[in-house]
């Protein structure tokens, strides 16, 4: 059944599948065996500690992750959680089925249909014979092992996983044609606000992307207002409470990789950006969302990822109107191997949050940190925070970072305290 797992292995393909379909998992693994790649899929029920950690261990380390798709799969809290750890740490992820995916569609929420669109399926026939569909199987997933699926394949899997249930997907391409005349092929900033306005309300921002990606978002089911001011804030990078967006701040949103003005926005770019940056938001909010199945061994293996977009995104989650989120994100951020300036002043700041959770978490991740340049802030944490759990864990920090100014400031509050508290007892005898 493939190799036993072992914690420092790495698998070629992993297999993600809900247990009801079983029978199709192991006609897939063994196939997979015969042509000689290593496998690793779990034959466990779903449950209990040791599962989760192996099951997040296995799709970090795999090169490609299979997903039998099945209307079991698709509605599994489990396979969506594996999903999700898969896009964000950068997985190879092949999606499988005998089914139409039409009839797929009703059970699909749009972050598993976001991760779909940016992958190439493999559409079993179940009238061919079994040497057909194996023949092919076997090319897919030797193809997704060396290329990536072109823009257009991307654009036409969106629009097939996007499609009203009773609409043909020949319309798909009228739609988006429809869609593109009317931004008049220019860069969303240019066509809605000119190139000479530096600065946007962000309001502004969210009524043009109703007025010109109507269909889109609406699909995305970011019919909510605040569905739609999240996505706006995670693409941009903005704090809960911001009301306007720079040209700088869309600039790098759009451009991440280059300089703005040697490039051509394309009539679509900005939207493609946002699907791609909702994807990520998604992902990450189901990997690290405390009902996550994968989130612990997420956590221990972040290291693993070593992917600009995981820290970036990180950094993000600190920013969530979830505290627990913005929690999970401090002590995950100080599992990563990058701890530099920004990592730490970003978990410094949460030392103010309104959520003792959060303030307690970015007290153990300072520990982790153990910067020494936030004595004085800990300090002050350990001296006022009301929460005597924040207390404690502002002193855990302090004791981690071990430095003569953190040891000496500690003497002295604590000297200080049993003063007050002797002065307090003296006062009460007389």
């Amino acid at each position: 059944m493939g190799q036993v797992f072992q914690d420092d292995s790495k698998f070629n393909v992993m297999i993600s599948y809900s247990h009801q379909d079983s029978e199709l998992m192991m006609r897939i693994r063994d196939l997979l065996n015969d042509n000689g790649f290593d496998v690793w899929v779990d034959t466990k029920l779903k449950g209990g500690t040791n599962f989760f950690n192996n099951i997040g261990s296995a799709v970090i380390g795999c090169d490609i992750f299979i997903f039998i798709l099945t209307e079991h799969s698709v509605s599994s809290k489990f396979c969506q959680d594996e999903v999700s750890l898969a896009r964000i740490s950068s997985k190879k992820i092949l999606p499988v089925t005998y089914a139409n995916v039409m009839d797929l569609l009703p059970t699909m929420d749009a972050g598993l249909r976001l991760i779909l669109s940016c992958v190439q399926w493999i559409c079993l026939d179940p009238e061919l014979d079994d040497d057909t569909n194996n023949r092919q199987f076997v090319q897919s997933i030797n193809d997704t092992l060396h290329s990536e699926l072109s823009e257009d394949s991307r654009l036409e899997n969106y629009n097939i996983l996007f499609s009203k249930e009773d609409e043909a997907v020949s319309s798909n391409s009228n739609r988006t044609l429809r869609r593109a005349k009317s931004c008049h092929f220019q860069g969303f900033w240019s066509r809605n606000f000119g190139d000479k306005v530096d600065v946007a309300q962000l309001k502004s921002v969210l009524k043009y992307i109703r007025k010109d990606y109507e269909y889109d978002y609406a699909q995305l089911a970011l019919e909510d207002a605040w569905a739609l001011k999240a996505m706006a804030l995670w693409c941009f990078d903005l704090e809960r409470n911001a009301v306007s967006v720079t040209r700088e701040q869309y600039d790098n949103f759009v451009f991440p990789n280059g300089n703005p003005n040697l490039r051509v926005e394309g009539a679509d770019e900005f939207w493609v950006r946002c699907k791609d940056g909702y994807s990520v938001r998604l992902s990450m909010e189901e990997v690290f969302n405390v009902q996550s199945s994968v989130r612990y061994d997420s956590i221990q293996n972040l290291s693993k990822f070593k992917s600009k977009r995981v820290l970036n995104a990180l950094y993000k989650l600190l920013k969530s109107v979830d505290p627990n989120i913005r929690a999970v994100a401090c002590i995950s951020l100080s599992q990563t191997d990058v701890q530099n300036s920004t990592s730490k002043d970003k978990v410094v700041k949460l030392l103010s949050d309104s959520d003792r959770l959060v303030r307690e978490s970015a007290c153990l991740a300072l520990a982790r940190f153990k910067a020494s340049d936030t004595v004085e802030t800990l300090l002050h944490v350990w001296r006022n925070d009301m929460i005597s759990d924040v207390r404690q864990a502002a002193v855990k920090a302090l004791h981690a970072i071990g430095t003569p100014e953190a040891i000496e400031g500690m003497r002295v509050v604590k000297t200080l305290q049993e003063e007050f508290n002797k002065l307090a007892i003296d006062s009460e005898d007389k």
